[in-house]
């Protein structure tokens, strides 16, 4: 206003005048719907692109290394180069959508697999061990880690796309898009119209970033499964809420024979420097050599037995439970364990944001005994009132019943469990440990545990690591 040149620089009224003039006009609207389609029809092909390139490049490597110098010239060439060299390919109408594709690819590219690579391995190797179905394991595990980058990404790539789809349209002017009206008005000297047209773009920009992110964050709880689903909560209110103390010792769906046997022979795994400790010295001494951490360890169990490793801490009682459920392979010996085998793992591994119950049924056949005994499994071990909290609300030791109860309840004819009992108190610990020896009549058991309070509980016999 101080400057007084509308020709060099129009006043805020001015413009927003002269925005509200060219939105009263159908030709507005036209040019809108133009550049809005194809600017949205090259944003939706350079995600998909994008987001397709990133789950190989994730799971391949020669993918990544394939994909590494298209994704560099798209991130380095300038729009104005792809948009002349573009002009020699395309009608100047379809422009933008090229260009807007070729500026989306990358950015939702380096996102999306950034997001993929944030997954919880633990979790993916418990969804793994337990068989969980393909669907459940994006929704599960896949797509909370990857809902914020994805998120940051498509926000980020729209707003590029409106910047790059704009540019290509000045250059190629295609009768109809903004681009001609920009260039129109910059050819008239039309300084407020130029500014008019340019503050329209940005309010569409934001808008429709908006609009985006509005329904991402509308249809995460349902593409993640989170917590708080009124229709589970309906479906187990409709059959009768659980009481706590009560759980059926029979629902497993994996068949039971009548000859399983657990053998691990001669199992070699491993290997750690062994010191000398005799004398002090100020620099740690030179390895006298190298042991094996598990030497040549042999189990034989049958069905209904249950067996507890007692060893310190150190000692090798996870791995040899790895092994056994065949996530570790040993450096010498044999494994035979009747499939398929569950495990409570030393982590509670649990979807964060998913209900208990939720979590509970992962590896579970939708309508199968099991899965409508969950409820019922919770409550007998004291989470009635929790099995629809998320889990990252829940304590310690209710995460652990969780955990526990869908080792028990996943098809299984081995059960492991490491440390099942740890963060319980000695009431609860009581109780988990008797409904473990119910539930498991008729299976073959093996814990790793430090208390030996869990023999007597459990009945079970003492294996040592040096047995």
């Amino acid at each position: 206003m101080a400057l007084d040149s509308e020709l060099l620089l129009p006043a805020p009224l001015t413009v927003i005048a002269r925005t509200a003039e060219l939105a009263l006009t159908a030709a507005f609207w036209q040019r809108v719907a133009f550049s809005l389609a194809r600017i949205f029809v090259g944003f939706a092909l350079g995600s998909a692109l994008g987001i397709a390139a990133a789950a190989l490049a994730v799971r391949f490597r020669r993918a990544e290394e394939f994909f590494a110098p298209a994704i560099a010239v798209m991130k380095s060439v300038p729009v104005a180069s792809i948009t002349v060299l573009t002009l020699v390919w395309l009608r100047a109408a379809n422009l933008a959508v090229f260009v807007v594709m070729l500026v989306a690819t990358p950015v939702m590219y380096e996102n999306v697999a950034a997001g993929l690579r944030a997954q919880d391995t633990r979790l993916v190797e418990m969804a793994t061990l337990f068989h969980i179905p393909a669907l459940r394991r994006v929704r599960l595990i896949a797509l909370p880690a990857l809902m914020p980058h994805l998120r940051s990404g498509l926000a980020l790539s729209l707003s590029m796309a409106w910047k790059a789809g704009v540019a290509a349209e000045v250059i190629g002017i295609p009768t109809g898009s903004f681009g001609e009206a920009i260039y129109a008005a910059k050819v008239a000297f039309d300084t407020p119209a130029l500014f008019a047209w340019t503050l329209a773009v940005v309010a569409l920009s934001v808008a429709s970033e908006r609009a985006l992110l509005f329904a991402i964050d509308a249809l995460k709880p349902w593409l993640i499964a989170a917590a708080g689903s009124t229709s589970e909560q309906r479906a187990v209110q409709a059959g009768a809420m659980p009481q706590e103390g009560h759980a059926s010792a029979t629902a497993n769906d994996a068949p039971l024979s009548s000859d399983q046997t657990l053998r691990l022979s001669q199992i070699t795994w491993g290997a750690k420097d062994a010191v000398p400790t005799d004398g002090a010295t100020d620099t740690p001494p030179e390895p006298a050599g190298r042991t094996a951490l598990i030497d040549h360890f042999s189990l034989s169990l049958h069905q209904e037995e249950v067996a507890c490793i007692m060893a310190p801490s150190g000692a090798g009682k996870t791995t040899l439970l790895r092994i056994t459920a065949g996530l570790e392979h040993a450096s010498a010996g044999c494994v035979d364990v009747p499939a398929p085998a569950a495990m409570l793992f030393q982590e509670d591994r649990l979807a964060e944001q998913a209900s208990l119950l939720t979590n509970v049924r992962a590896p579970l056949a939708a309508g199968s005994a099991a899965w409508a005994e969950a409820p019922h499994m919770l409550a007998a071990l004291g989470l009635a009132d929790r099995m629809f909290a998320p889990a990252h609300t829940c304590s310690g030791g209710e995460r652990r019943r969780c955990a526990l109860a869908r080792a028990l309840l996943a098809p299984h004819a081995t059960l492991l469990l490491d440390e099942p009992f740890t963060g319980l108190d000695e009431a609860t610990h009581v109780l988990a440990a008797r409904l473990v020896a119910e539930h498991e009549q008729g299976r073959i058991v093996l814990v790793a545990t430090h208390d030996p309070a869990d023999l007597h509980l459990l009945g079970a016999r003492a294996i040592s690591l040096q047995h």
